[in-house]
């Protein structure tokens, strides 16, 4: 089986369908969009988050560069991050053509005791290229007030090589509970966790940190050099209540690839 049918294989395995979510708090005062969420990744076992706004140090550095990356052209939403100062990534699910890319904004202050008004949005629906046997995107963003959002927020290096089995990882995703607390606000989320098996799939790594619909395309670190070891895309065995068995995420080497395919 060729690494597209896998992925294939995998999603129809892991997925569910897609949550609803979201407050009201739109991008630039806009008309209120479907907050909908992409896709259906997965608790395991109970909540194990927290807000981004509680890091310190090195990791909260990095979640500086992930944000809420809203897609109107599909209603939908996911998880981006900045990988040069003007080019995010997220996932082929998310993202997979210059169309879906129209309008296409992230913010990445989209966190706690941060008001909507507040919220600073970055254009970012230049289309780069997609590779859908990997479920990866790149998308260029544009300045606001003469600075691209790599030069405020940085940007994340991935790892020369793929986590192995037990690794300690971290994801940092824009998410809440919306199975329990319907209408809560995605904000900035902390998930700690590990690596169920460093070759889960001829593409992808497993492990047991928490997301839920909306965290697609999330970057995976490593807790030890906090280089990004993945591409979070999906959840396995979820439930009606986004409860599930772990989630996996495309390796390090195949990222790396895919970007040196478009001079990163």
């Amino acid at each position: 089986m060729d690494t597209r049918s896998v992925v294939g294989a995998l999603l129809l395995a892991g997925l569910t369908g897609c949550g609803s979510m979201g407050p009201p708090d739109v991008p630039n005062a806009e008309a209120p969009e479907p907050l909908q969420s992409v896709e259906s990744n997965v608790i395991v076992g109970s909540v194990n988050w927290s807000s981004a706004t509680t890091l310190t140090g090195t990791q909260r550095t990095r979640s500086q560069a992930v944000g809420y990356l809203s897609i109107p052209a599909n209603g939908t939403r996911c998880t981006a991050w900045l990988v040069s100062a003007d080019t995010i990534i997220t996932n082929n699910h998310c993202i997979g053509s210059a169309t879906e890319a129209v309008g296409a904004k992230v913010s990445f202050n989209y966190e706690d005791a941060v008001a909507s008004a507040d919220r600073i949005w970055y254009p970012c629906d230049t289309f780069v290229k997609t590779w859908s046997a990997d479920d990866m995107t790149a998308v260029k963003c544009a300045a606001v007030n003469g600075s691209l959002p790599g030069a405020v927020y940085g940007w994340l290096t991935v790892a020369t090589t793929n986590a192995a089995t037990n690794a300690s990882v971290y994801v940092i995703h824009q998410n809440c509970d919306y199975y329990t607390t319907s209408g809560c606000s995605p904000t900035k989320k902390y998930s700690p966790g590990k690596v169920l098996n460093g070759s889960y799939s001829t593409t992808d790594i497993s492990y047991d940190a928490d997301t839920l619909g909306g965290s697609s395309g999330s970057p995976v670190f490593s807790s030890t050099s906090n280089e990004v070891v993945a591409l979070h895309h999906i959840g396995l065995g979820g439930n009606s209540s986004g409860r599930g068995t772990g989630n996996t995420g495309v390796k390090a080497t195949r990222v790396r690839a895919r970007l040196a395919e478009i001079g990163l």
